[in-house]
């Protein structure tokens, strides 16, 4: 009984340092973890084994499995049925796996778990997230009530960006200032899109115009991966410069005139007769 606890002993301290040293630095990449839909991602997973035999590699999505590695079996693969899930097994092997036309389906979390072969069977995992997208494929689009406004006047906008996924976030900005802070962007459906809309009702006070005109920007976002924005810039119609009055003169001041001129005249023959 003595001798059969020291062998055991034994055992656990010379494996102990081996347990502590094999499958560490397990690393996770996707190129690209922002994958436009239809595209291609390769998920590349690194670890070092500190010489221990690798027994298998496995992959997951959420948490269904659907893709193995595992060097002993013949095949060495096994792919697992996944909606939205197409391995190119000729470019996959233990240390990645490539997808081929991402679908929307695939956003989410990607774990790759990987187990060293007996004694040890020691595993680790690690995961990260992708997202599949679809970008807005033009500028957006900004619509004002009127082309010139004046102090006083209700400012009244709409901006719309086109269908995307995710759907874009909007934000109002007069004159380089955020304006409608707590303005919800609405989020309308269209198949498997969203396209976004914002509109503005702003009443305008002279602390509203940048000298004689104001300028209305809509930008459009989806997280740091995409920004466009539009803008129009409208004039003051108070600050516009006024018409000079023309002058005119009455009917009688005319008359007046005429007949003064008529009697100079008279006055100047009168003088060279006599003369």
């Amino acid at each position: 009984m003595l001798q059969s606890g020291r062998f055991l002993l034994w055992v656990l301290v010379v494996n102990l340092p081996r347990a502590i040293l094999c499958l560490k630095d397990v690393v996770l990449e996707i190129e690209p973890e922002i994958v436009h839909l239809g595209e291609d991602s390769t998920l590349r997973c690194s670890y070092d084994l500190e010489d221990a035999p690798l027994y298998c590699v496995k992959w997951y999505r959420g948490r269904h499995e659907f893709y193995r590695y595992t060097p002993k079996e013949h095949p060495s693969t096994k792919i697992f049925p996944f909606t939205g899930i197409h391995v190119d097994l000729k470019q996959s092997d233990e240390k990645q796996v490539v997808l081929r036309e991402v679908g929307f389906s695939l956003s989410g979390k990607f774990t790759c778990e990987v187990t060293t072969d007996a004694p040890l069977f020691s595993t680790a995992a690690v995961s990260k997230d992708m997202l599949v997208v679809v970008l807005p494929n033009q500028e957006p689009t900004l619509v004002t009530e009127k082309t010139s406004y004046d102090n006083g006047d209700v400012l009244r906008a709409n901006c719309t960006s086109p269908p995307s996924r995710p759907a874009a976030t909007l934000t109002f900005m007069l004159n380089n200032k955020v304006v409608c802070e707590k303005c919800a962007t609405r989020k309308h459906a269209t198949q498997e899109l969203w396209w976004s809309e914002l509109s503005l009702e702003l009443p305008l006070f002279p602390s509203h115009f940048n000298s004689d005109r104001i300028t209305l920007k809509c930008i459009a976002r989806i997280g740091k991966i995409y920004e466009r924005d539009v803008q129009v810039t409208m004039p003051n119609t108070s600050m516009k410069d006024p018409i000079p009055a023309r002058v005119t003169q009455s009917s009688a001041g005319s008359h007046y005139i005429k007949t003064f001129n008529v009697i100079n005249i008279l006055y100047l023959l009168l003088f060279i007769s006599v003369s």
